[in-house]
């Protein structure tokens, strides 16, 4: 028994323990061994494709033994029991082992999203804990020791387990979230787990007291040893190994969220793709994630001396018993004790922890990580690897090619002797790694365990891909290489964007069409603009690219009649009446005239063309619109100039008779005055019009009413007259037509045709100055005159 005890306690304390790798698990650079803390790692990751040729880590700690630094240089780091001093403290004893052996491992990103990483190792964890003060310093000095003597020695839960395996694991990460400031990625590892061989040894509710030397006067415990079949403990001191390995599998899973508050920092556009993430570069102001790894074990069978019982003895003198090796200590439990073991095979778990990390970019190549590595969750027990949390602090400097981290850990088991806190070393140095949880460790005066790792690997890191002439199309793709071009043309220029390549357009700095090789036509009528001498209208390649809208074989630059057929002595413009005036100057376009009078016919030859002579027929002045003056009277006096035009008369008085009596000369009452100048001041016409408004119809009604009662005595006499605006022409005509109004509306009431007598001046008559406005109001009128009948 004392044997066995002191062989777990001092055999495992000589092995390694504690977390692989501190300080490269943080790096963004770690590649495939990333997985290893949290398999979402790999995604997105700063090297597109990672080797690791081989490595390993060995760590070691407890907090029973230490080793004086300076012996044990001395001693060549030979060691044996003398060489060990004890640490008395009130925790129980515990060591605790880890090695990793890595093997060829590797990782490769694949599309934006995805990576896949393959990581083999071999792996050896151990670990014992529970023991207590004074079951440890009995075991120390071999329960022969007689301070021990009569002393009652307890320990509630000595639990030991160790395991060698190979693992063989398959990561897969991707990239499940990329909203630009926000971004997560997860991953899962699945292990095939090769166990090679495993341990474990308990002893619990243990209570005993020896006497002396092999003498116990009590012992009572619960005892429970084994091993894998695979282990040949047959002979003492010589035990053989099977190759007969078991199989499991283990899983670990993972996810990591990054804030990226910067995020279009880190965008670019490369080779035809728009908002491209720069993959050699970090984007994360803080990084923060979690793992769950090493699920999962291993299911050995037991090998044959493996056993449980529970000894209760008042009295036990070993000296009676000759006991070397396990197979003899076997054979004395089965004699003496009965076997509780109900099974035949034991399940060996991994040792499960559960990671936390945040990361913080500093600035510049600074980092700032703190990781928790918050190990045995499922406390000491049976048949289960066991871990002690870490904690620790990491300000790290991070280069594609460099890398140092100095880890500041805490160590739930370090603690419990000489160190509160820990300060480690990781340089990444190319392809090599080295690093140690514990620096300070190798220079302490007493020594309770170490810490080292090593690792050789060919990293290939993402780069900003060459681009020397900076037009976003990457040198090895870019057959411009030297000038900056557009990936259309893979980094060809075309400097007028126009889809086709400089070096075959015809016009490279005016954007153009691909069939016409680059050149323009910007009308588009099949004709570049460079041979079109009228480029910007649609035109005939019969006239260079300029147009002839009517057809007329003038181009409707030079046509002055562009949509009209024409003739090329008038610039294009037709002459229908073919009178040698074109018609866009010919008043009469459809009748043959003199091109002195512009084309228009003067049948009467009196300068006055036909269309605007009242009389064509007939010679007459241009006063009287061509037609020649009447003498209505027919007494020699003109009517233009004859004061009576109705009456014949004498030319002394202007054609008027003499004995033609005036307005005043005719009789009549002081009412039917009164309605005659009521109807020649209310009389108003529309604007421009010879149309009678309706307030002035009553008025002239009354008159109308008053000259039929007069029908046999009485004439009316009508004067029409204009103001000076407009056209003397104008004037005249609207004068007419006023005077022609009030007439024929007085005839329709009744008024005989006779009755009515009627004249008109234009503007040849005011009354009041045509300068002011009152002036013209006063000249625009119709004059009324009662005369007596002959």
């Amino acid at each position: 028994m004392k044997k066995i005890l002191f062989c777990i306690f001092v055999g495992l304390s000589t092995f390694f323990s504690a977390q692989d790798f501190l300080g490269l698990h943080n790096d963004n650079y770690a590649g495939a061994l990333s997985a290893l803390s949290n398999p979402a790692n790999i995604a997105d990751s700063r090297l597109k494709f990672d080797l690791y040729l081989v490595g390993g880590s060995t760590h070691f700690d407890n907090n029973y033994y230490y080793v004086d630094r300076n012996k044990l240089i001395d001693s060549k780091f030979e060691i044996d029991k003398s060489d060990l001093n004890i640490y008395t403290s009130d925790y129980s004893k515990a060591a605790y082992v880890a090695n990793r052996l890595v093997m060829p491992s590797f990782m490769f990103n694949f599309g934006k999203k995805n990576a896949i990483a393959l990581n083999t190792s071999i792996r050896n964890y151990a670990s014992v804990a529970g023991i207590s003060q004074d079951l440890a310093n009995a075991a120390y000095y071999d329960f022969s020791d007689p301070t021990v003597f009569l002393k009652n020695i307890e320990s509630e839960d000595v639990i030991s387990n160790q395991m060698v395996w190979a693992e063989y694991g398959l990561t897969y990460a991707r990239v499940l979230k990329d909203d630009n400031e926000h971004f997560f990625k997860a991953g899962a590892s699945v292990k095939l787990l090769q166990g090679l061989e495993a341990s474990y040894f308990s002893l619990e509710n243990l209570n005993m007291q020896i006497d002396t030397t092999n003498i116990y006067s009590f012992l009572a415990a619960d005892v429970s040893y084994g091993y894998s079949e695979n282990l040949d403990l047959s002979v003492p001191d010589n035990p053989k190994y099977n190759h007969n390995p078991s199989y499991g599998v283990g899983f670990d899973i993972g996810g990591v969220y990054e804030w990226r508050p910067k995020y279009f920092d880190f965008k670019h556009d490369m080779d035809g793709e728009k908002d491209l993430w720069r993959r050699d570069q970090n984007k994360y102001k803080l990084k923060a994630s979690v793992a769950i790894n090493d699920i999962g074990g291993i299911k050995f069978n037991k090998g044959v001396y493996s056993n449980d019982f529970s000894p209760y003895l008042t009295v036990w003198n070993l000296d009676t018993f000759d006991i070397n090796g396990i197979a003899q200590f076997d054979s004395l439990v089965d004699t003496k004790f009965p076997s509780t073991s109900t099974s035949n095979s034991f399940k060996m778990s991994l040792p499960t922890s559960i990671n936390l990390q945040f990361d913080y970019y500093v600035g510049g190549p600074f980092y700032l990580n703190v990781t928790t590595n918050w190990a045995n969750p499922l406390k000491n027990r049976n048949f289960h690897l066991n871990e002690y949390t870490n904690v620790s602090i990491a300000p790290r400097v991070e280069f594609p090619w460099f890398g140092m981290g100095i880890p500041l850990s805490y160590n739930s088991l370090a603690t419990q002797h000489s160190k509160n806190l820990m300060m480690g070393l990781m340089l990444r140095l190319g392809p090599v790694i080295i690093g140690t949880n514990d620096l300070l460790n190798y220079f302490s005066k007493n020594i309770y365990g170490a810490s080292a790792y090593v690792l050789f690997r060919v990293p290939i890191p993402y780069k900003l891909k060459s681009d020397k002439d900076r037009d976003r199309i990457s040198d090895k793709k870019d057959k411009c290489a030297d000038v900056a071009g557009v990936w259309e043309f893979k980094g060809c220029p075309d400097k007028d964007g126009d889809h086709v390549q400089d070096s075959e357009d015809l016009c490279p700095n005016v954007a153009g069409l691909k069939k016409f090789q680059g050149c323009p036509d910007r009308d588009g009528d099949q004709i570049t603009d460079a041979k079109d001498m009228c480029p910007d209208t649609f035109g005939l390649a019969e006239f260079k690219g300029c147009p002839d809208s009517d057809g007329d074989k003038i181009i409707d630059r030079l046509d002055e009649c562009p949509f009209d057929v024409g003739l090329a002595e008038f610039k294009g413009c037709p002459d229908k009446d073919a009178d040698g005036t074109p018609d866009k100057k010919d008043p009469c376009p459809e009748v043959f005239g003199p091109r002195e009078l512009k084309g228009c016919p003067d049948k009467d030859g009196d300068g006055i063309i036909d269309k605007d002579d009242a009389c064509p027929q007939q010679s007459g002045p241009l006063e009287n619109k061509g037609c020649p003056w009447p003498d209505t009277d027919n007494d020699g006096v003109l009517d233009k100039d004859d004061a009576c035009p109705q009456v014949a008369g004498i030319i002394e008085l202007k054609g008027c008779p003499a004995s033609k009596p005036s307005d005043q000369d005719v009789p009549m009452k002081a009412a039917e005055k009164k309605i005659i100048e009521k109807a020649f001041a209310t009389l108003e016409f529309a604007s421009g019009k010879d149309l009678i408004k309706a307030k002035s119809l009553p008025a002239l009604t009354d008159l109308a009413k008053l000259l039929v009662a007069h029908t046999e005595d009485w004439k009316l006499k009508l004067s029409g007259h204009t103001d000076n605006q407009g056209k003397a022409e104008t004037n005249m005509l609207l004068s007419e037509k006023r005077t022609m109004a009030v007439k024929n509306y007085l005839l329709k009431k009744g008024v005989r045709d006779e009755q009515v007598l009627t004249e008109w001046h234009g503007s040849e008559i005011p009354i009041e100055d045509n300068a002011t406005p009152k002036g013209r109001q006063k000249n625009r009128r119709v004059e009324m005159k009662i005369l007596l009948k002959e």
